[in-house]
This record gives structure tokens, sequence and C-alpha cells, in this order.
């Protein structure tokens, strides 16, 4: 079975996939805004399986000095991880819901919020991953292009609220150091690029996600545990 035909049999399954399985990573953001501290992120990422059976689960919870909190849970199937569904709770001020599911070869997203529901529909590309406005973690999908050879290439991202997947294309990857708590740190630097600028995401070692600048470089995520 092939990473879309699981990818549709999880669908018609109801994508019911516990979070037991191997932990890929697990921790907490600080999201600075031009310097200063705005918010946290906390995050796992979880495994199942292997090949075109695997399932990686992620789950987000960013909770912002203003009240805000938005809730993410995001599925992925396949070595080369076919996005399956995505969803996105935001309380506090302005809240609303996101639910997105593969459906053959269209996205089918449904949001409601204080403006009523709207449905909209993505056609399905190769490439497609969720880089979600303001979720750091999901950035983690950058680390298995470090060693990738085919650089720049193109992916095609969702973030709510879109027109369309937006196409981000993969610059490529260089070796740093930077500093992160307080120590020198060795890390990979992938870059990256949207229609609103360049952007960047660093792995340490062991291509654990430890820093995240978005496109314009006043939205900096840094790991802290």
């Amino acid at each position: 079975m092939g990473p879309l035909a699981a990818a549709c049999a999880l669908l018609a399954a109801g994508t019911a996939v516990p979070a037991a399985g191997q932990l890929v990573d697990r921790g907490t953001f600080r999201i600075l805004v031009e310097g200063r501290e705005v918010g946290t992120e906390e995050f796992t990422i979880r495994r199942r399986g292997a090949g075109d059976a695997q399932t990686t689960i992620a789950r987000g919870r960013i909770s912002m000095r203003d009240g805000r909190v938005l809730e993410t849970s995001l599925l992925m199937v396949g070595s080369e991880p076919v996005l399956v569904e995505y969803a996105a709770n935001r309380t506090g001020a302005d809240p609303a819901t996101v639910e997105l599911a593969r459906t053959g070869d269209h996205f089918r997203a449904r949001t409601v919020d204080q403006w009523g529901e709207r449905m909209r529909s993505y056609r399905a590309r190769s490439a497609t991953f969720v880089l979600d406005e303001g979720v750091a973690h999901h950035y983690f999908v950058l680390g298995g292009f470090i060693a990738d050879d085919s650089l720049p290439r193109t992916l095609h991202a969702y973030s709510r609220g879109a027109e369309d997947l937006e196409p981000i294309e993969v610059l490529g990857a260089a070796q740093e150091n930077i500093e992160l708590g307080g120590e020198q740190v060795d890390v990979t630097r992938v870059g990256f690029s949207s229609g609103v600028g360049t952007g960047a995401a660093w792995f340490d070692g062991s291509r654990r996600l430890v820093r995240v600048a978005l496109p314009g470089g006043a939205v900096v995520a840094e790991i802290v545990r």
C-alpha cells in the first residue's frame, strides 16, 4: 500500500490514531516578537509504524500573554510524509476552529468563527505540509531536507485562512554556531523563502528543531526545554 492509499484508508477509518508511539521530539518554545517574549509553545511529535504504514502525529499548545490559546493536531502518513488531517482550535479573543482533511486529490477545510461557517477546497499537490501561522514546531519537517541534494526545492504549505496552498522554497542547508540558552550550539540552518520574505529553521546535531525565524524576521521561536 502506498502513502496515498494509506492516507485514504486512515480517512475512511476516521483517522482514530492514538497518541502512543515513538517520541520523536517534545519541548517548549518561547515566542518572541521584535525581541519581546509574547507567549510559549509546547509540542510533542510521535511516530508509529514504518515505511508506507508510518504515521506521524504532531500536537501543540500555544499560549499567548494576551490570553489567546491555540491547540493544534497534525497527522501525516508514510516515510515521505503525506498530509492527511490537521485541526486547530483557538480560544480567547476571536475564537475559531479549523479542520482540514484530505479527500482524494483535494483538501477540504472547514472554518467556524464569529462570522459563521466557511468551507474551502484546495487541490492536493506533491510535497504539501502544514506551516500554520505562528506555529513554530510545524517547521520540524524542514529537517528532512538537511541532506537533500536536490535543493532548492518548492514545497506547498497550508495555513489557516490562506486562499490557496502557498509555495515555499527550501533554499539550502549550512552549518552555523549560535547562542541558545546562554550556550554556544553547533546547528544546521535550513533557509526558506515565501511570498513575504525569507526565514530559517535551525536544527541541532540530533536534528531537533531549536529555533525558527519567520519571514520578515520579527517573529522568532527558541527552544527552552
